[in-house]
């Protein structure tokens, strides 16, 4: 449908809402006429002078007002995020057109109507106040005000609902992206050979318990891929346990080689982090780090809470990487990350990754603890 076509269809819901305000207040008003008939002794029947009325006093001056209050529904929307601002900026546009409303009116009744001859005495501004609170214009306009504000707004609302649905699934998809990723990577030739490797070394010196051990440890690591995969946050307990399992598998392949140090504040093991976060960041530093380094190299994982932020730190003494260099590009792995992050914790995050002086890598990620705990 064309744009001319979606304002046709606006213009045309906006009349049927102001007629449907027009026969709302001439409803209203038949219900006080009949309610004056069956309480009052003295009763006049009053039909076209209040039609009269609410066609002059309210309807006519808000066909004039409903473009302007349009404009502020749209200019200055009424979203959660900023809900009180927005409703005390529209409380006073409904104060300012109600004034200038009632000044018309007012101009109007003072020149061009009969008046009593008390009403006469009075300067043509000074029956505003008459016309809004005596004759209750000032309540309808909020009414009025309001419903149309409301129709804009349920629209923005409507359209915030379908950007998070569109997020979430953003998020899952992403989050699936993730998980055939790790899994493409746990079963790539390098890491699956290598560990098959070591499997059949042990089995070639009897030592079968080790073997039986290290396929256990395999399957289990394979398994624990494939836990949560609905979750898009786990605690960052769990998912620090299936970081350890993949280790668990390459300390039997590297040997003393490598030294796994972990230094994790207790506090911050029941934070929620987003799962498979973890993973591709502790395999850059295996793969591209420690497995390059001649000798004995350490890899360092630390977790700490610090006020209102989760620090995770990962940290190796490998051969290091040139980030300065113009032909560094992040992995798919990496990418996926900083993607996944950046949808979860838009402004809220960061990932730094930094050279050692004495060489190695260290990751440095900090996110925000306010999506709560376990």
């Amino acid at each position: 449908m064309t744009k001319s076509g979606n304002k046709l269809i606006n213009l045309k819901s906006i009349t049927l809402l102001l007629i449907f305000i027009w026969l709302g207040l001439a409803f209203y008003l038949l219900l006080s006429q009949i309610s004056s008939w069956l309480t009052s002794h003295h009763f006049e029947l009053a039909i076209l002078a209040n039609i009269e009325f609410i066609t002059v006093r309210i309807w006519l001056p808000w066909v004039a007002l409903t473009p302007v209050t349009l404009w502020l529904a749209l200019r200055f929307p009424i979203k959660p995020k900023n809900w009180l601002k927005g409703l005390l900026l529209h409380s006073l546009f409904l104060l300012s057109l109600s004034l200038i409303a009632g000044l018309f009116i007012s101009l109007h009744y003072h020149f061009f109507e009969n008046m009593t001859q008390a009403m006469e005495s009075y300067q043509p501004w000074q029956h505003i106040g008459h016309f809004l609170f005596g004759d209750n214009l000032f309540l309808f306009n909020i009414i009025i005000y309001t419903i149309l504000v409301t129709n804009i707004n349920i629209k923005n609302f409507a359209q915030i609902a379908d950007n998070e649905a569109v997020i979430a699934s953003q998020l899952n998809h992403q989050l699936i992206e993730s998980q055939l990723q790790t899994l493409k990577m746990q079963i790539n030739p390098h890491f699956l050979f290598n560990t098959l490797n070591v499997i059949s070394v042990l089995v070639m010196k009897s030592e079968k318990e080790q073997a039986t051990e290290m396929i256990n440890k395999l399957s289990s690591f394979f398994r624990n891929s494939l836990d949560e995969k609905d979750q898009q946050l786990i605690p960052l307990q769990k998912e620090l346990h299936h970081v350890e399992q993949y280790l668990a598998i390459e300390q039997v392949r590297f040997g003393d080689r490598i030294s796994i140090v972990k230094d994790y504040d207790e506090k911050a093991l029941s934070m929620l982090v987003p799962s498979m976060l973890l993973q591709p960041l502790i395999e850059n530093a295996m793969q591209h780090g420690l497995e390059e380094k001649e000798g004995k190299g350490t890899l360092t994982i630390s977790c700490h809470v610090q006020e209102q932020s989760l620090f995770i730190v990962i940290m190796d003494d490998g051969a290091g990487c040139n980030f300065d260099d113009h032909n560094f590009k992040a992995g798919i792995g990496l990418s996926n990350v900083k993607s996944r992050l950046k949808q979860l914790y838009p402004t809220e995050h960061s990932l730094v990754y930094s050279s050692n002086n004495q060489g190695g890598v260290t990751v440095t990620l900090t996110l925000p603890i306010n999506l709560g705990e376990i």
